[in-house]
């Protein structure tokens, strides 16, 4: 029924955004709850709400779009490792670095840079340990998915 209204690939492209945008915005959020030593809805409501409800929204439309089990565990997967990346290699290189690595490869980065500012200023200091944890969580899903997809050649 969703398929009458979008098309199969942009749905798939806005759900990948989407759930890379809602891990996004939760990174800082548990990053700072984590430091403060409270839960992460009461540092940012508001933003709590947003990342899950992108999350969730997404995670449905993936399900949708993937077909299989196996194909939307090692999306969700590769989706958890890019953020973590993220994080690690602006603690690794710094901001400065990164930047000027960015805006002589990447079209238009001059275009995201103020999105790109607010979150390393907001979490990357914080946040490198919860890196690690996505890029873990995201190496398990893959292998999940993988595993679940093998099973399914036997059965």
């Amino acid at each position: 029924m969703l398929e009458r209204f979008v098309s199969e690939p942009l749905l798939h492209t806005g759900a990948h955004v989407g759930y890379f945008s809602g891990v996004s915005v939760l990174l800082p959020i548990l990053g700072d709850a984590w430091e403060k030593g409270i839960r992460p809805w009461i540092v940012s409501p508001n933003g709590f709400v947003i990342a899950f409800a992108l999350i969730l929204i997404s995670f449905i439309l993936l399900g949708f779009v993937a077909g299989s089990v196996s194909k939307l565990v090692r999306s969700i997967g590769w989706m958890m490792l890019i953020p973590g990346v993220l994080a690690l290699v602006f603690m690794a290189f710094g901001q400065a670095d990164v930047y000027a690595w960015a805006g002589n490869h990447i079209t238009g980065f001059t275009t995201a840079e103020p999105v790109f500012n607010w979150l390393v200023e907001h979490s990357v200091p914080k946040v490198a340990y919860l890196g690690g944890v996505y890029i873990l969580i995201g190496i398990c899903l893959v292998w999940i998915g993988n595993r679940i997809e093998a099973i399914g050649q036997f059965v």
